[in-house]
């Protein structure tokens, strides 16, 4: 019995040692401009538990599969689906042409409408789930890079509310000691000003949506989109009031129309307000949002809503006394690579904030197998410079 569970063993590391690795990027087939955030995934992933790959911030991507048939999907673009190279990949997306792109006129608003469609994406998740995850964060000072995390990240969702309770299974981090530049040494101890345990809930209770639309200083505008492949989803933009004059944001939101599910929603300040960003004073310091995004996309599996990628980026002016004002860029990517439904939710779980707080504790290179972003150039020096320290 032995003998045959090795002999099992060995043939399934076989079989994961004999993925392929494909490079690449994205680009527009007019401009050849990098596309962030391009979604991916090969024809074997549809009938698993596997949500795909997605392209980074500059367009690459770096994908593992037995396959090479891949599809290459964007909200703003035509999908394609080609064959890799075992070599380097060039992209080449087409922008869509919609032959039908018109506002939808409804007797209900489409702050009411959207409010029914958040209420009935909450309730979503129908069984207890394990997102499997990896995860990163980074900190930046003053345009410097001060601390860079990254782990696998499970979070095991309750049934019902999105909550989750998450087990770090590894993870490594990096920082540059203290900057010079800095009078008081101590700020560069911030590691984030995001919380681990709510990048999955916050995902999937719509709380930035559901800010907005109780805000009175915004608009929203439906559109229905149809694509030349027949493909049809509904486009709402989150329009600030541009006589407002304080801090707003803009956005959108996509949704399917025949499940009615959210599949994306993007928001970000709008450019024209920020000029009225204002001081807000807490304890000894006082802040200023110099930028704001909070990115979620989601896919149907089977019937199955899941997150499949969380973004949250905040880059803020701090003050404290006369000796410190600087800039901070605080940002945060969350990748969902595989998802278990019906899990048993563990007892405990991981309690501290940040990937940060927990240290370098690995097994394996998990950044190499199941980091689906490719590190830029800026962030591997950074990282390689912190190894020398």
């Amino acid at each position: 019995m032995k003998k045959v569970l090795i002999v099992i063993l060995l043939s399934v590391n076989i079989i994961n040692a004999q993925k392929n690795e494909y490079l690449g990027i994205v680009k527009d087939s007019e401009t050849l401009l990098p596309i962030e955030f391009v979604n991916i995934y090969f024809e074997n992933e549809s009938n698993n538990n596997s949500t795909g790959s997605i392209s980074n911030e500059l367009g690459e991507f770096t994908l593992r599969n037995n396959e090479d048939k891949a599809s290459f999907s964007h909200i703003n673009y035509e999908s394609l689906t080609i064959r890799l190279d075992k070599g380097f990949n060039e992209i080449l997306l087409k922008p869509k042409t919609f032959i039908l792109d018109e506002i939808i006129i409804s007797t209900i608003s489409a702050r009411e409408y959207l409010n029914n469609i958040i209420k009935d994406s909450e309730k979503k998740i129908t069984k207890n789930t394990l997102l499997k995850s990896y995860c990163r964060e980074i900190v930046k000072i003053d345009n410097e890079f001060t601390k860079f995390s990254d782990a696998l990240v499970d979070y095991y969702v309750k049934k019902g509310n999105g909550k989750s309770k998450i087990v770090l299974r590894e993870s490594r981090v990096f920082d540059n000691g203290n900057i010079d530049s800095l009078d008081n040494s101590g700020i560069n101890e911030v590691n984030t000003v995001f919380k681990l345990r709510d990048y999955v809930k916050n995902a999937y209770d719509f709380d930035v949506l559901e800010e907005i639309l109780e805000d009175k200083n915004y608009e929203f505008e439906r559109k229905l989109k149809k694509e030349s492949n027949g493909k049809e989803y509904e486009y709402i933009e989150i329009i600030p009031n541009i006589e407002r004059k304080k801090l707003l944001f803009k956005g959108y939101i996509i949704i399917d129309i025949k499940s009615k599910n959210i599949l994306e929603y993007k928001i970000q300040t709008s450019e024209n307000h920020l000029k009225y960003a204002t001081f807000t004073n807490i304890l000894i310091a006082k802040f200023k949002i110099n930028n704001s995004l909070k990115w979620s996309k989601f896919k149907m599996f089977n019937n199955k809503y899941v997150l499949t990628y969380n973004k949250k980026q905040l880059e803020l002016q701090i003050k404290i006394g006369k000796k410190i004002n600087s800039d901070f860029n605080f940002n945060s990517d969350l990748f969902v690579y595989e998802f278990i439904e019906n899990v048993e939710i563990p007892k405990k779980g991981y309690k501290k904030n940040t990937i940060y707080d927990a240290g370098t504790n690995y097994k394996e290179e998990f950044w190499e197998k199941y980091n689906f972003f490719p590190l830029t150039e800026s962030q591997q020096n950074f990282i390689k410079i912190a190894k020398e320290k």
